[in-house]
């Protein structure tokens, strides 16, 4: 009897106690060791080295060349790279270089057979000359960067024949130019209106251009035109308008800066609208004509 009873005992000692041991292995021994095995699996892994970009030589090798001077030849090498490697990380810089080589060269003689040449002859004004030849007084007098209106009997001037269109990203806050469909350059909006969920790409016009000094409608060839605040109205969209201009530094009675509740005041907020810095948006006024096509994503 007394040996049965001590055999029960121990039966019943090796569950209780096997039972713990199994269930200690399987929820503290047994993960650190599947832990202590992955780590040395990650340890011993070779790590992965970064696939090289194959657009980086050509990008360096057009880059170097550039310093030289702009050239149709370069100009035309950085539109292939820019076509070729559109997966590589440099091709928002390489668009840069681009758009800075289009603009240098838009209106130099010789790089672009559709733009003339016309010999003022007398009578002629810019608005003269601009109708005669289906061009506009403002792309004229920036083509051949006249410091007035005034011309001379037998001056030269060129006569572009731009086709420009504009192409609105408002997730990527971009502004594009083209012309004749072809790209010409990008600019960073500061600041544009969110699209609604889903939205379709809107497709509208230029409707108007206004220069603006105080209250008072500029009209080209006045003296205050140069400074005055420019915007591009769309058709069925908000306005392509300019960056405020900062605020003068408030400063306290003795010299220092103010306090930052004050100076944070002197900021203008930005206007409603596809807002472009005013150096960019002067840049892109006169090669922009009415009823250009935009075009909204």
């Amino acid at each position: 009897m007394k040996t049965f009873k001590t055999l029960t005992l121990l039966v019943l000692a090796l569950l209780v106690f096997g039972s713990a041991g199994y269930f200690g292995y399987e929820l503290f021994i047994k993960p650190n060791r599947i832990e202590k095995m992955e780590k040395a699996a990650k340890a011993a892994a070779p790590v992965p080295t970064a696939t090289p970009d194959p657009g980086n030589p050509v990008f360096e090798s057009i880059k170097s060349r550039q310093a030289a001077g702009i050239t149709p030849a370069l100009r035309d090498e950085w539109a292939s790279w820019t076509i070729t490697y559109t997966n590589s990380p440099l091709l928002p810089e390489a668009r840069r270089y681009l758009g800075g080589a289009n603009m240098i060269l838009l209106f130099q003689p010789g790089t672009d057979p559709s733009i003339q040449t016309y010999t003022v002859v007398k009578g002629d004004s810019l608005a003269k000359i601009a109708a005669k030849q289906h061009s506009s007084a403002e792309l004229i007098q920036r083509a051949n960067q006249l410091p007035t209106i005034n011309l001379q009997i037998g001056q030269q001037l060129l006569i572009p024949s731009l086709k420009i269109s504009l192409e609105i990203n408002r997730s990527a806050k971009t502004l594009s130019l083209l012309n004749n469909g072809a790209y010409l350059k990008e600019y960073l909006l500061l600041s544009c209106p969110s699209a609604p969920p889903k939205a379709p790409a809107v497709t509208t016009r230029v409707l108007d251009k206004s220069a603006i000094s105080g209250t008072k409608r500029i009209a080209f060839g006045d003296k205050a035109y140069a400074t005055a605040q420019k915007a591009i109205l769309l058709a069925q969209a908000p306005a392509i308008v300019p960056a405020p201009a900062a605020a003068p530094a408030v400063t306290s009675t003795n010299g220092t800066n103010a306090s930052t509740s004050a100076t944070s005041a002197a900021t203008p907020p930005m206007p409603g609208g596809f807002v472009l810095s005013s150096a960019d948006l002067q840049e892109i006024f006169p090669l922009v004509s009415r009823n250009a096509s935009v075009i909204i994503h």
